[in-house]
């Protein structure tokens, strides 16, 4: 099994899962939203997690040749990305979550998180 597939199978589940998650109970995940803005503790560990866990995802797999691969490369750079905005810009990250929570985003990014999960279990198990 290759890298691409293997991340797939950790991936495509874990997205598939929160995005029917955030249809199911939008609230719930606002809720959890908002209780993390508040912890700034919480968001030091989830940006030293993600960071770190961004900087080995693209250390073992940054590939951009066919649309499995720029996916699950784009996963890796978005955590890496994410991990450091919570990091050095804890304030920004928090008005963009407002804004895309007043926007009403929410089942927007729940219906990519679907299409993106959906797609990698697809490739991951059964393409």
């Amino acid at each position: 099994m290759d890298i691409t597939t293997f991340l797939a199978q950790l991936w495509g589940p874990t997205i598939l899962a929160i995005s029917l998650g955030v249809f199911v109970n939008r609230s719930y995940y606002i809720k959890i939203y908002r209780d993390l803005e508040r912890s700034p503790l919480t968001v030091l560990v989830f940006g030293m997690i993600a960071l770190t866990a961004g900087i080995a995802h693209i250390h073992f797999h940054n590939v951009w040749d066919t649309l499995p691969h720029i996916i699950v490369s784009l996963l890796g750079w978005s955590l890496l990305i994410k991990g450091a905005l919570f990091l050095l810009a804890p304030n920004l990250v928090n008005r963009m979550g407002d804004n895309w929570a007043n926007l009403r985003l929410v089942p927007f990014a729940g219906g990519l998180m679907l299409l993106v999960g959906g797609y990698l279990t697809w490739f991951a198990y059964l393409g």
